[in-house]
């Protein structure tokens, strides 16, 4: 049995880098605070607490309605939400990093292949939908199982072998990360529940602190999945 970080540790870890320099954090995930404090008042209806099983790139896209019809808007704040997800894994990886963090939030709109992302959404999403229409309970353990396709991108994209897989391999290849640890990252999102709460109770403010932990956090676990598994990736 792999020896994988506790919750406890992975949160504490991200704790830890958020403390050190929490500017850095805010001004990385600055945009995305900002649209999910919109998205409280604008959806007052709807709680954070209702993107639980969704992975970390759809956390709060998902709840806000514009996004979820679809559309140009839709896409942009995809490519915008991975980017800042993708950075904050290099910078787990690498505390000392020197990046700059509001420009980190276009870093894939820069890249010739920024497309790519929204295809892997499709499919991710394609997949899902068809077995959330069998049965609500596989629907949800399939989210939890392509959970990671998008961090796997990352990595595979930064070892130069993307032209060696299809799109549906991240997806493969994410199910395969996520064999045997789809409940500790069902468990990992429910901890959140009291986070978002908070965030929504407090009409967003907590959201300064609570979006950072929770991505970062759900990067973490990725980061560990890996260090564990190298074989997979």
């Amino acid at each position: 049995m792999k020896n994988y970080r506790t919750r406890k540790e992975l949160k504490r870890e991200v704790k830890i880098l958020l403390k050190k320099d929490l500017g850095q954090a805010l001004m990385l995930y600055l945009i995305m605070i900002l649209l999910s404090i919109a998205n409280i008042f604008y959806s007052k209806s709807e709680t954070s607490a209702a993107t639980l099983t969704y992975d970390p790139a759809t956390l709060y896209l998902h709840s806000f309605k514009l996004v979820s019809t679809g559309g140009i808007i839709g896409i942009i704040l995809i490519v915008l939400f991975l980017s800042v997800f993708f950075r904050s894994l290099d910078w787990l990886r690498n505390p000392d990093l020197d990046f700059s963090p509001l420009k980190s939030n276009f870093t894939y709109y820069r890249n010739p292949d920024w497309w790519h992302l929204i295809v892997i959404y499709i499919i991710k999403r394609f997949f899902i939908i068809l077995w959330l229409l069998l049965l609500v309970f596989p629907g949800y353990i399939k989210i939890c199982s392509y959970s990671q396709a998008y961090f796997i991108y990352k990595d595979v994209q930064a070892k130069g072998d993307g032209d060696k897989y299809a799109f549906t391999d991240y997806i493969t290849k994410s199910r395969q990360l996520m064999d045997g640890n789809k409940w500790r990252y069902f468990v990992l999102q429910l901890s959140y529940i009291g986070w978002y709460l908070l965030g929504y109770i407090t009409f967003g403010i907590a959201l300064i602190w609570v979006i950072p932990y929770v991505c970062m956090t759900n990067a973490n676990f990725y980061k560990d999945l890996v260090e564990r598994n190298p074989d997979i990736i």
